[in-house]
């Protein structure tokens, strides 16, 4: 007997991604990405990537990453059957990864130079899957509480970030799947990390996070709710502990 379908959740998505004030400062365009997708079933599909700043078209590659996570999840959805979404967002993460080295083909440089960290996400009615190239982190809250599903990564030494171009990044990405009904779901880059982390057991700060959530759950319009969380994200509450760029994608199960 094929297993029974959970019921199929609607979701309220809402996402930023904003320049840093040291990137402000320079004139440099801001090197974060998202993209999200809705996919069949009621699933999301979610992605969101951090250029990095030694290179010369990280936004480029952010860009380029996100948007391919998302389409290749996107292309799989139809055939995924139940516990199949691993092996679709492993294929997302090799998409991610030709997408960056074919952008930088195009521009005649090597594929260095578009170097991005990505999380790709699939978010269902009864479980999260996650999977995970360097920094930045997953954070589900349900009604017990807040977890963090995956958490930052970093090279072989202090402060040494992985990139999806990084050799052998895509094998040893950090993959996680959770089985429970979320409620929210924050996914987010890592000029956010000192504010949504408590360090050092780098758990979620929920007083952080909890009017975050309220807040995309009350959201009717969500082009305005948009511009209102990147507001939040360039203001002074949160540029007074990072001066990276930032993105935060948000997704609450919607009741109404």
């Amino acid at each position: 007997m094929s297993p029974v379908a959970a019921p199929a959740a609607s979701w309220r998505v809402i996402g930023a991604s904003v320049r840093g004030t040291s990137h402000a400062r320079g004139d440099i365009a801001c090197q974060d990405a998202h993209a999200w997708r809705r996919l069949p079933g009621g699933a999301l599909a979610l992605a969101v990537a951090d250029g990095a700043g030694s290179a010369a078209h990280a936004e480029a590659g952010a860009r380029a990453a996100a948007a391919a996570a998302v389409d290749a999840l996107a292309a799989g959805a139809a055939t995924v059957h139940d516990g199949g979404w691993t092996a679709l967002l492993d294929a997302a993460l090799v998409a991610a990864r030709n997408a960056v080295e074919s952008a930088a083909e195009k521009r005649g440089v090597e594929a260095r130079e578009l170097s991005t960290t990505l999380i790709a996400c699939v978010l269902t009615a009864d479980s999260v899957i996650v999977a995970q190239v360097g920094d930045g982190a997953v954070i589900a809250a349900e009604e017990e509480g807040m977890r963090a599903l995956t958490l930052p990564t970093s090279g072989e030494f202090a402060n040494e970030t992985v990139f999806i171009t990084t050799p052998g990044a895509v094998e040893a990405a950090q993959r996680a799947s959770w089985k429970g009904a979320a409620r929210h779901l924050a996914l987010f880059t890592d000029g956010l990390q000192g504010l949504a982390l408590k360090h050092p057991a780098r758990t979620p700060h929920e007083p952080f996070f909890a009017p975050l959530f309220a807040f995309a759950a009350e959201a009717r319009d969500a082009r305005d709710a948009e511009a209102q969380l990147a507001a939040f994200l360039s203001g002074p509450r949160v540029t007074a502990r990072s001066d990276d760029d930032i993105t935060l994608v948000l997704a609450t199960r919607d009741h109404g």
